[in-house]
């Protein structure tokens, strides 16, 4: 196999047991540090359900981003004023974000639409938006850079989650982030396969060197960049948050109650 990333060679890394019954062989590239499945012929019966039963983290996961996110687009993109969320899930974060005064829509095509109704990317009647937030969706990409192409069609910034791959063969061999049982996991990133799609895009990457990322046609301040990243979680739980900077923005929970309610009386939604 060559790699996805940087057509480099590839070599067996790793074998594992998907959806408790493939044996599945996984490759890492020699240059960029890439880790992807062999053809992922299970894909179908992985995603018979969006969510798996094992992301059970989905909640406090979310709890975590509605801290960060925030810190991050106040201190980096204090002027951005359109966001959407690329791979939304069921609209958890899109609703919190929105409610602390964070115009943000909802983009995803294999998950029902459950607690941010009505804002969607259809319904945002925009073709382009300041910022992309991605979360838990890269090391699901089959084809990561046609994917991430297509997420700069919708904003020039792209800031993301997914566990970068440990050091040690040994580690990723019992690394849970591998998630073999829901065979949703097919493809793992290194610091500098980063990098090198950074270089692909002709843009800048930035990191915490743990879990979250940034892609950006706009080259940041590096310094502020570090400040917003000082703090390296362990994982999501393992954190302590620092809000140094933040803008005062007014809730968009009545604007939105106000727009879900005129729907409803102009008989263009149904209860």
């Amino acid at each position: 196999m060559t790699c996805k990333i940087c057509k480099s060679k590839t070599n067996q890394f790793y074998k594992g047991k998907i959806l408790v019954k493939y044996d599945v062989s996984y490759y890492q590239c020699e240059s960029c540090h890439f880790i992807e499945t062999e053809k992922p012929y299970w894909l179908d019966e992985a995603y018979s359900s969006a969510i798996t039963h094992l992301d059970i983290g989905l909640l406090n996961r979310n709890l975590y981003l509605l801290k960060e996110i925030p810190k991050i687009i106040d201190a980096l993109y204090p002027k951005a004023k359109s966001f959407l969320d690329y791979g939304g899930g069921y609209g958890v974060f899109v609703r919190m974000m929105r409610d602390l005064g964070f115009d943000f829509y909802r983009y995803d095509t294999y998950c029902d639409n459950i607690f941010a109704k009505h804002f969607d990317y259809q319904d945002s009647k925009k073709e382009k938006f300041d910022i992309i937030t991605s979360f838990e969706v890269f090391e699901h990409l089959e084809n990561p850079l046609e994917e991430i192409s297509k997420m700069f069609g919708f904003a020039d910034t792209i800031i993301f989650s997914t566990l970068l791959i440990p050091q040690k063969q040994s580690e990723f061999n019992d690394w849970w982030y591998v998630s073999p049982e829901t065979g949703q996991h097919i493809a793992f990133y290194d610091k500098k396969t980063f990098t090198e799609i950074a270089t692909h895009f002709k843009c800048y990457y930035y990191g915490n060197e743990n879990n979250l990322h940034i892609l950006t046609k706009q080259q940041l301040n590096e310094q502020k960049v570090n400040e917003v990243f000082s703090n390296k979680p362990k994982n999501f739980i393992q954190r302590k948050f620092s809000n140094k900077k933040h803008i005062l923005r007014e809730s968009l929970i009545n604007k939105d109650l106000q727009l879900i309610s005129s729907l409803l009386n102009s008989g263009k939604i149904k209860q």
